[in-house]
């Protein structure tokens, strides 16, 4: 006899018996099915229920919260009668008219039946069912039948007041007639709870999954655990840890500046989701439990034999503070070396180049930065000038730094990585080429069009690009592997976000391959031969991309990596439109720009002109661009920001 869901999900560790208990007197009174019942308890979070549905019919999952936000086209909704929807709890998001296949979020995506029917009631070949909990498929037959736009209030209020976000849709399987190994079409976020490799063990025996240690989930006395993301438990430690540091004035928000900018370099190097989650929750612990009267770095340890003496005492310190939390491997491994030098002249082992893991030598060369030019205790005495900062790193290159990673912070520090990044408005290209000699000949040649780049060497990476949307031009080697390709091809074009991304193959395929990659929805084949050419048609597609109003992204920095005059200078130059944040402690304002001009401001309760001349005297603040922000107040001014640009310090 089969075991019931409550049993199935007791034994995957998601609720206990308690929680099921409950669930099922929740559904005396409402009449709801269990799953749907835990959910609006608070006992389980949507995404974990769908997650493990999901896997269980071999589908993929989409959230209320994706449901609330999704547009389906008239002609989509009309493939199926509103009375069969509302009856069987089924909507329809996507037709493909060549291949006859209609998608559909269902609660019963298993029932064979059901799907058969709806197949001969739209005239398609073939329905395609994701997962879905039923409250969110009955809101979004209401929002997007009767055009109800309240449809979704109370879902996703109730989901905000829950510990995690709704996660948008995941893949953890593939169509039946698609379907090739479920392993490689699954997302990473599922991979990291099946794959053992990917887990660390706990004293007691059991796993737990990398990037996501237990002080992530939420426990109840006597109830179930509910997942916090690997995003929000980063986030929260930097909330924490940025209120530890207000009261050291010399180190006043530096976790969580080495926190970005590190992730940055990381992103940079081509470090997968995981890892970089990793070097977030490094930087904003590795103070945590050290002398509060010095800040031990590389920088300053190679400089005086004392502190590099404490530091080696010291540098456990985070590591032995949270050893009951269980923190990720990579997040000890990162904390224990964080004051090794390339060279092996640091501590505590003398490890020397790769032995030291790459989160700790990118860790090691931003904090050196940062304590050299932000921090006047440090072992030379006093804060240097940013250009005699920059030549530490240059000279330290291969000494105390990874080269490539000194390189990168240089890049960083001066400014260049950040007005590249504004010029683009957020845009980045992603190049996966497992050849390490073709994917940094390529990687130089795309970064020569002016264009952010990063490179990747794995299918897993690329995979969680897509998953993140974290790419806008999508650049694939074949020598990955052809059905490798087929499947990035395959998750790409089977998800809303990413359908329409442009993906550039990278060889030369056989007539056969050729015409099944054009199929999969390749968008270019390239040949391998001439880099720059490659180059340059990725240009051509991603500018391709901004002309058919691709969204930009946000792009955050500091005054720090550029100052105030540079960023006014850029945006203006480049004609920027959308809103620019700024935040001093605080304080916090912003300016709405179009086509380079400046129409409206606010700072500290003010609008207008004042707000405007308060926010030009700033000399520090973080700031975040958004590009694709909408002005809802009346436009007030209509200043230059090139001219401002003129009156502002240059310090």
């Amino acid at each position: 006899m089969a075991k019931k869901l409550g049993e199935r999900l007791i034994e995957a560790g998601l609720v206990n018996a308690g929680a099921v208990e409950q669930a099922l007197e929740h559904q005396k009174i409402t009449g709801h099915k269990l799953g749907d019942c835990l959910v609006e308890l608070g006992l389980l979070q949507e995404a974990a229920l769908l997650r493990f549905l999901a896997a269980e019919f071999q589908t993929r999952f989409v959230s209320a919260d994706k449901l609330a936000k999704a547009k389906i086209a008239t002609e989509v909704l009309d493939r199926l009668p509103v009375r069969l929807a509302e009856a069987q709890n089924v909507l329809p998001l996507a037709v493909d008219p060549d291949r006859k296949l209609l998608s559909v979020v269902a609660a019963e995506p298993q029932n064979k039946a059901l799907m058969d029917e709806i197949a001969l009631v739209t005239g398609m070949s073939e329905v395609y069912a994701y997962v879905g909990l039923r409250g969110a498929i009955a809101a979004a037959i209401r929002k997007h039948y009767y055009g109800d736009p309240t449809a979704f209030a109370a879902l996703l209020e109730a989901a905000s007041a829950q510990s995690g976000p709704a996660e948008s849709t995941s893949r953890t399987g593939a169509p039946e007639h698609n379907r090739t190994s479920t392993s490689n079409r699954s997302s990473l976020s599922f991979r990291m709870e099946t794959d053992p490799r990917m887990r660390v063990q706990r004293p007691s025996g059991g796993t737990q999954v990398a990037g996501r240690p237990s002080s992530t989930q939420r426990r109840e006395p006597g109830g179930p655990r509910g997942l916090v993301s690997d995003i929000d438990y980063v986030e929260t430690l930097g909330i924490l840890v940025g209120l530890l540091e207000q009261d050291r004035q010399r180190h006043r928000g530096h976790s969580a500046q080495l926190a970005r900018q590190a992730g940055i370099v990381g992103q940079r190097m081509g470090m997968p989701h995981k890892e970089l989650a990793a070097l977030s929750i490094a930087a904003y612990l590795h103070d945590l439990g050290k002398p509060s009267e010095r800040h031990f770095s590389l920088a300053s340890n190679a400089i005086n034999s004392e502190w590099k003496a404490q530091a080696r005492a010291a540098c456990r310190a985070p590591t032995k503070l949270f050893e009951t939390v269980h923190l990720p491997a990579q997040v000890n491994t990162i904390l224990a070396q964080l004051y090794e030098a390339w060279d092996g002249s640091g501590t505590p082992q003398g490890a020397k180049g790769e032995e030291i893991t790459l989160g700790a030598r990118i860790l090691a060369a931003v904090d050196s930065f940062l304590e050299l030019t932000k921090n006047p205790g440090n072992a030379l005495g006093k804060a240097l000038p940013k250009e005699q900062a920059l030549e530490h790193l240059r000279t330290n290159a291969g000494v105390l730094y990874d080269p490539v990673v000194a390189d990168i912070v240089i890049q960083l520090q001066s400014g260049e990585l950040l007005r590249h990044r504004l010029e683009s408005e957020g845009r980045q290209v992603l190049v996966v080429e497992p050849d390490e000699t073709a994917r940094g000949e390529l990687l130089e040649a795309v970064l020569k069009q002016g264009l952010v780049a990063h490179a990747l060497s794995t299918q897993e990476g690329a995979q969680d690009g897509l998953a993140r949307q974290d790419c806008d031009v999508l650049v694939v080697s074949l020598r990955l592997g052809q059905q490798e390709v087929l499947d990035l091809l395959q998750q790409a074009r089977s998800t809303p976000e990413t359908a329409g991304l442009p993906i550039a193959v990278v060889g030369e395929p056989d007539a056969p391959t050729r015409e099944r990659l054009m199929m999969g929805g390749a968008t270019e084949l390239l040949p391998p031969g001439d880099k720059s050419l490659i180059a340059k048609a990725v240009r051509a597609l991603l500018e391709d991309r901004v002309l058919h109003n691709g969204p930009g992204r946000v792009v955050r920095g500091s005054f720090d990596e550029l100052p105030p005059k540079e960023l006014l200078r850029t945006l203006g130059s480049a004609r920027k439109s959308g809103k620019l944040n700024l935040r001093q402690h605080t304080l916090e304002g912003s300016m709405h720009l179009e086509s380079g001009r400046v129409v409206f401001a606010s700072f500290g309760g003010h609008t207008g002109e004042p707000a405007l001349q308060a926010l030009l005297k700033l000399k520090q603040a973080d700031f975040q661009y958004d590009p694709d922000a909408l002005l809802l107040d009346v436009p007030q001014m209509d200043q230059d920001l090139q001219a401002l640009a003129g009156g502002v310090s240059a310090g």
